[in-house]
């Protein structure tokens, strides 16, 4: 028995030691044939997204499926994504295609500033 805790401790450094590293964008589940939205958002500094947020539902109104699929990353996890999505703070809304960044809003901005490069980029099917 006291060497039970022992054998655990070996048995979840061994497991540990075996794992490989995942791709962020694997670790997201991003299908790369469809266009994906991913919003970086701060819920302690909501007041900061609220044209974020009046864009999502306006383009909620035109692209449900586009919106429902939207990737959500709260502060906590989003800075493990900063350097592969060329991100430095929350909020951010990015429009994802193949692999590549075909949309990147970041920072303070007006709803319009988010709708606009949005809207034309969802409509390009």
């Amino acid at each position: 028995m006291k060497g039970l805790p022992l054998l655990f401790i070996a048995s979840l450094l061994f497991i540990t030691s075996s794992c490989t590293h995942v791709d962020l964008k694997e670790d997201l589940k991003i299908d790369q044939n469809t266009k994906q939205l991913i919003f970086f958002t701060d819920d302690q500094a909501y007041e900061q997204e609220v044209s974020y947020y009046d864009a999502i539902i306006e383009l909620k109104k035109e692209f449900p499926i586009d919106i429902k699929n939207m990737k959500i990353i709260t502060a906590a996890n989003a800075k493990k994504y900063y350097d592969q999505f060329d991100i430095d703070r929350c909020p951010a809304i990015l429009l994802v295609y193949k692999g590549k960044i075909v949309v990147a809003i970041k920072g303070e901005t007006t709803k319009d500033q988010i709708l606009e490069p949005l809207y034309t980029a969802l409509k390009n099917k």
